[in-house]
């Protein structure tokens, strides 16, 4: 899918999901920007980490997510799976934020998508956006 077309599943994608809130293991950042990515590119990124970092209705503590990924820490994970951009984020980058008005507590970072001079995450709400100074870090495809 050239460039154009990619961004543009994007935004169509991100008006289609602009109500819906989060709620772990239904609707949550994960979830969120792997959807993203699956509408942009046909895979998405994480395919195989989703419905593995629940249990019983309640996210995993870290030492499990750890466990059950086999990873050290967030960026070993992403490493793994995309590239660091130590660029501006272009549009449909993963992007990560460790503010905590983005239910970031629980790893440390919550995942969005670079729309440009802002990102997309999720809320209570549904999809808000914030300005990309608020991002720590920003992962493209490899």
């Amino acid at each position: 899918m050239g460039p154009e077309n990619r961004i543009s599943e994007l935004h169509s994608f991100l008006k289609e999901v602009k109500d819906r809130p989060f709620k772990w293991g239904v609707w949550d950042c994960l979830i969120f920007t792997n959807e993203a990515f699956r509408r942009m590119d046909g895979e998405g990124w994480a395919d195989d980490l989703l419905n593995r970092y629940m249990a019983n209705g309640a996210p995993l503590t870290r030492v499990q997510i750890r466990r059950e990924y086999g990873y050290e820490n967030l960026d070993d994970m992403l490493a793994d799976r995309l590239e660091r951009s130590f660029d501006v984020p272009p549009r449909g980058a993963l992007v990560t934020s460790s503010e905590t008005f983005l239910n970031a507590g629980y790893l440390g970072s919550g995942f969005g998508i670079s729309v440009g001079s802002s990102a997309a995450f999720l809320s209570d709400t549904g999809v808000v956006y914030y300005p990309i100074e608020y991002i720590d870090s920003a992962w493209v495809r490899q």
